[in-house]
């Protein structure tokens, strides 16, 4: 305990220190807790839920923008171990930093993003993850955008999550052996018609990326690896905007997946295809449907393949200058989690509501669920839900309580678990330490973007 005490007060005193120097008004501090990952991270980064950045463009002030988020939670399972209950105190720092600015008309950003997780007790579950992005858009001409990027990682894989190994798939230190490791990659550009005139738009897009899981320490050689991927990616979008807030838009893409592993039969070919509808039709309401279908064909011709429809939708209802209701849903389908099966479809339904009491007190509640339905027969279902409370200290500081459950049913008894966990918070930028006493000045809505994480963050 005394280890995990001394880390706490190392952070803590770190963060505090920022927090006394002041700054401009944090940023989504009204937008309750983070989803957990197993509900919310795989739909997000999918083909058929990707926009280009088309509807989300760079538009943050010229400045630094740093940030720190800090939870001790105290968990029942904190390793959601099947069959075995491991209550445990777990701290979570998430520090981050972005800038942006011009180059002569060209735009440029640049983000780091850190998580470094800390137990009491199972400290060989201690973990990191550091990730890094960089978009520079280039304006060509009147009519012609370019837009590249990049992003390079070091990550882990929490147990228990969507798609995730299963807990007692690991060998030589079995269950002691710590989260999957996991490298990331990846670079693309998007080349973009019509964003600065007119209400055609079209983006014609490239996108490489490269995962590789450093804990293959799997009971049969062959099995190392087996995750290990790399894919290509094309697309074309096409947007209309008939109104002032409302747009329709389209999207057909091909992506090409290799496996690394000496054995496999999981390299594929999937062709996506998606129409939308983006739109404001009020200040209360706002948000985006999509719909479409993914054709999935093995270069193996003895695994079945997938062809099915797929959606995806993320809508915002404001009851009051002080209450909004958010609600997401989607069905995709998702690289294996394991060496058995081929794919499994994934379908999300999730909830939230923010009330703020006063202008210092407000209140967050969510609820989410998830089925994943596996190609072998196999289909686990995941429901969470949660709620917490913050206080706004300074307009720089926010801190906060808050209490969830998860759990995992399955048609694989060996993956089922529960969870019950409760814990405190404390989330603030740290602007101030680059800009001084100045002015709060209202950003754009954009602040978030990009954020780009692996699935398990």
């Amino acid at each position: 305990m005394n280890n995990l005490v001394a880390k706490i007060l190392l952070i803590m005193l770190i963060a505090s220190a920022s927090f006394l120097v002041g700054g401009a008004q944090a940023q989504g501090l009204n937008q309750g807790l983070t989803l957990p990952a197993n509900t919310n991270g795989a739909y997000q980064g999918a083909s058929v839920a990707r926009d280009s950045g088309l509807s989300q463009p760079l538009d943050l002030l010229n400045d630094f923008y740093p940030a720190i988020e800090v939870t001790i939670t105290d968990h029942d399972n904190v390793r959601r171990r099947p069959g075995f209950q491991e209550s445990d105190l777990k701290l979570v720092a998430k520090p981050s930093l972005g800038y942006r600015t011009n180059l002569g008309r060209h735009k440029f950003y640049a983000s780091y993003t850190g998580v470094f997780t800390f137990h009491d007790e199972l400290e060989q579950e201690d973990a990191e993850s550091h990730t890094g992005f960089a978009k520079l858009g280039l304006d060509l001409t009147r009519r012609w955008d370019l837009d590249i990027f990049a992003g390079i990682g070091e990550s882990f894989e929490e147990r228990g999550i969507s798609g995730a190994r299963e807990f007692n798939r690991f060998d030589f230190g079995g269950v002691n052996s710590g989260p999957e490791e996991v490298d990331h990659f990846a670079y693309g550009a998007d080349l973009i018609f019509g964003r600065k005139i007119g209400i055609m738009t079209g983006v014609l897009g490239f996108e490489h990326i490269e995962t590789n899981f450093r804990s293959n320490d799997l009971p049969l050689g062959e099995q190392a690896g087996d995750r290990d991927r790399e894919s290509d990616s094309v697309h074309l979008d096409l947007n209309w905007n008939f109104a002032a807030r409302t747009s329709v838009f389209g999207r057909v893409q091909r992506t090409e997946v290799d496996y690394n592993a000496n054995r496999n039969t999981l390299d594929s070919d999937q062709t996506d295809y998606l129409v939308g509808l983006r739109w404001k039709p009020s200040a209360r309401l706002n948000g985006v449907v999509g719909v479409g279908r993914s054709d999935k064909d093995f270069d193996d011709p003895s695994r079945r393949g997938y062809d099915g429809n797929t959606y995806y939708t993320n809508l915002s209802y404001r009851l009051s200058p002080y209450s909004v209701i958010d609600f997401g849903a989607s069905r995709i389908v998702e690289e294996p989690g394991d060496e058995r099966s081929s794919y499994y479809e994934s379908e999300f339904f999730g909830l939230g509501w923010n009330h703020a009491f006063t202008s210092k007190v407000s209140f967050d509640v969510y609820a989410k669920w998830l089925d994943d339905d596996y190609d072998i027969g196999r289909e686990d279902k995941f429901f969470d839900w949660g709620l917490g409370l913050d206080y706004v200290w300074r307009r720089w500081l926010t801190a906060g309580v808050y209490y969830g459950e998860t759990e995992r049913e399955s048609t694989r008894e060996s993956v089922e678990y529960e969870d019950a966990f409760f814990g405190i918070r404390l989330r603030s930028d740290l602007r101030s330490l680059f800009s001084g006493r100045r002015e709060q000045v209202i950003e754009p809505g954009s602040f978030d973007y990009p954020r780009k994480t692996q699935r398990s963050q």
